[in-house]
């Protein structure tokens, strides 16, 4: 009687657990992937007109997102601060603002909301001139690495007048912020009439690091007249090294390469397997290029000058004022059989 009872609890509690482990909980619906969305914004001056405050209202609450390395004004000021309350976000300047400059105010990226983290990619807010007849213009910078040809987002791209002694770039603070987007571009909008030069710097402030990348052009931004710009960048303190070259000397029996081209001068031709280079050749002054026994695969094909005929790619210098050595990549992928010879025109549209 007393074991049959006891196999009974046992059978009872078996139940039970599996009835617990079998519990689903109830769905909370779909997950929110909507970025807060702006329902107002307004501006006031104080009574004494020191102090203005721009108020932005969303449709749910906010939280800062990186704002110290993502919130900028154009031109630049110096006092400006901001807070955040439940929907609203208040940003407060005390600096006394120009009647003849357009401000541009960006919080691109700088806020999300509060329950799924969600970032608001674009806001901007302009602050316009009292006198309207006053004419703006327009630049748009495009910005890469110069060796990997890759889109540099998130980097500021800084103006300075052209009267500002290069010593003091990347010490000192712009006449014109803007910062790439994840496509590489940086736009401005509110640039008077001038000549300006123009750099970019990667990190949180415009004060060069020893970490940061940079770019420079060798000519002068005219507002007004250029409307466009390309800029790669760079490394300071990149140290020239050799590649290791992961080459089979066994392969005989590999396919080749001929080139047919218009480049000029010393010309380092690599063909590489993700970040690895299996293949280097240096050709002089040819617009022929064959490389031979080439194991079978599928590679990037990137060339690029060699003016100091030193054979490895050289990095950019801001004290000599010399750019990087420029890297070129074939538009597709490259596929190499055996004992097949692949021929390809690559000419460059400069």
């Amino acid at each position: 009687m007393f074991l049959g009872m006891k196999y009974c609890i046992i059978f009872v509690l078996s139940l039970l657990w599996i009835g617990c482990a079998n519990i689903v909980p109830p769905s909370g619906g779909p997950q929110d992937k909507e970025m807060p969305t702006l329902i107002s914004s307004l501006s006031k001056f104080n009574e004494d007109y020191s102090e203005k405050n721009i108020i932005f209202e969303f449709n749910e609450k906010i939280q800062e997102h990186l704002f110290v390395g993502n919130f900028y004004c154009s031109p630049p000021l110096k006092e400006v601060s901001h807070k955040v309350n439940g929907k609203e976000i208040y940003i407060t300047i005390t600096d006394t603002l120009s009647n003849d400059l357009k401000y541009i105010i960006s919080l691109n990226n700088c806020i999300k909301d509060i329950t799924e983290g969600n970032v608001l990619e674009e806001l901007e807010y302009i602050i316009p001139p009292k006198d309207t007849t006053l004419n703006f213009y327009y630049l748009n910078a495009k910005i890469e690495n110069a060796l990997t040809k890759e889109n540099e987002n998130n980097h500021w791209v800084l103006l300075y007048n052209s009267d500002v002694p290069d010593s003091l770039i990347f010490k000192i603070t712009p006449n014109y912020v803007s910062k790439t987007n994840k496509s590489g571009f940086a736009n401005f909008n509110n640039l008077i009439k001038g000549s300006y030069k123009i750099t970019s710097l990667s990190g949180d402030d415009y004060i060069y690091h020893e970490d940061d990348i940079i770019s420079f052009s060798d000519q002068l931004i005219r507002a007004g007249t250029d409307t466009t710009i390309d800029l790669f960048t760079f490394d300071p303190i990149y140290k020239i090294d050799s590649i290791e070259i992961i080459k089979d000397t066994t392969i005989t029996t590999g396919g080749s390469l001929t080139l047919k081209s218009d480049f000029s001068g010393n010309t380092i031709v690599q063909l590489l397997k993700g970040s690895k280079v299996y293949i280097q050749e240096k050709f002089e002054s040819n617009t022929d290029f064959t490389l031979k026994n080439i194991p079978t695969g599928e590679y990037t094909l990137r060339a690029w000058g060699d003016k100091n005929g030193n054979t490895l790619w050289d990095s950019g210098s801001w004290i000599e004022k010399r750019q990087t050595e420029k890297m070129r990549y074939y538009s597709e992928k490259i596929t190499v059989r055996e004992n097949w010879n692949l021929e390809l025109e690559w000419f460059i549209e400069e």
